[in-house]
Order: structure tokens, then C-alpha cells, then sequence
């Protein structure tokens, strides 16, 4: 077994209760690689059913982000709308990449973060409808704000999903 410092505890008495054969309170209990989870036998299948779900997700959802995002700069050339939208696209993806994708998937997990966040490019594409600086630049900034935590909470869920079917299936990662 493997422990660690617990650090939520504070000036708690420390015991001496090596001879009780029990840990200090001081201390947690994580998971070690020698410890096997149990899993079902329907586990691969819904892993399986998970991924082609998420994958078919994006790809719906991207054809139709990147179709609108490719024709900005030429269709929306007035006053250089199209331009400046992209601008806030990426400019607030930079900023969403470095600070968000923690806290959001901390605070709704990764299948909660992969929603919510593709719900962020939805007044994007309505935004095509009627294109003026105060629909779009928002909307922009909107998918950009929604973008870290989106391809992050995908890659963590991806990987945990491949971590688990490792285990199953007893292939190595």
C-alpha cells in the first residue's frame, strides 16, 4: 500500500500507532499499480460506445465550426469583421488554454467540461446570422473561452478511457 501526506489536516496530534498496525491520521491512502480495479464484463463495450459517442460529437460539431471559421476573412470582409473575430478567437484561446481547463474540469469533470464547452460555440454559429461586431466579437470570444477546456477535458477523458481499457483488454499503454 502506498500513503501520503494528507494536506488538509492541520495541528492534529501525531500518534505513535506503529504498534496498533494503523497509519497516522495525517496520512491518506492512494492507489498503488499494484492494486487492480474491478471492472465488468460490459466495460469495454461502454468504453467503446463512449469514444465512437464523443468522436462522432466532434466531428459533427467541427464541420460546422470550421465551416463557418474558414469563410470569416472573406465573408465578413466589411471593416474587417471576419478578421477581428478570429483574432478574438484565438487571442482568448490563448488566454482559456493557460488558466480554465483546470479549474473547469475540476469543477464539473470531463464529460460536464466536453458539454458545457460545446454549448460555448453555439452563439458562434447563430452569430453567422446576423454579423456585426456586437454579435460576433462576443460569440468569439465565447468558442475561445470554451476551447481549453474542451480539448482538455477530451484528452483527459481519452486517456482515461484508454488507461482502463488497458486494463481490460491486458494490452500495454
Amino acid at each position: 500500500m502506498v500513503y501520503t501526506i494528507s494536506d488538509k489536516v492541520i495541528d492534529r496530534k501525531v500518534q505513535n500507532s506503529e504498534d496498533e498496525g494503523e497509519m497516522d491520521s495525517r496520512f491518506t491512502r492512494v492507489k498503488s499499480s499494484e492494486e487492480e480495479e474491478e471492472f465488468s464484463p460490459k466495460e469495454q463495450w461502454r468504453i467503446w460506445k463512449n469514444i465512437i459517442v464523443v468522436g462522432a460529437a466532434f466531428m459533427i460539431h467541427f464541420t460546422a465550426f470550421w465551416g463557418a471559421s474558414n469563410l470569416q476573412s472573406s465573408v465578413n470582409a466589411d471593416a474587417s469583421l471576419g478578421t477581428f473575430t478570429l483574432a478574438s478567437i484565438y487571442g482568448s484561446l490563448i488566454v482559456s488554454n493557460i488558466f480554465l481547463p483546470v479549474i473547469i474540469i475540476k469543477w464539473l469533470g470531463c464529460k460536464w467540461t466536453i458539454a458545457v464547452s460545446f454549448m460555448t460555440y453555439m452563439p458562434f454559429m447563430i452569430s453567422q446570422f446576423y454579423p456585426r461586431f456586437y454579435t460576433m466579437i462576443p460569440a468569439g470570444l465565447m468558442v475561445g473561452f470554451g476551447g481549453g477546456p474542451l480539448w482538455c477535458a477530451k484528452c483527459t477523458y481519452l486517456t482515461v478511457a484508454a488507461e482502463a481499457y488497458s486494463k481490460l483488454s491486458g494490452l500495454s499503454i
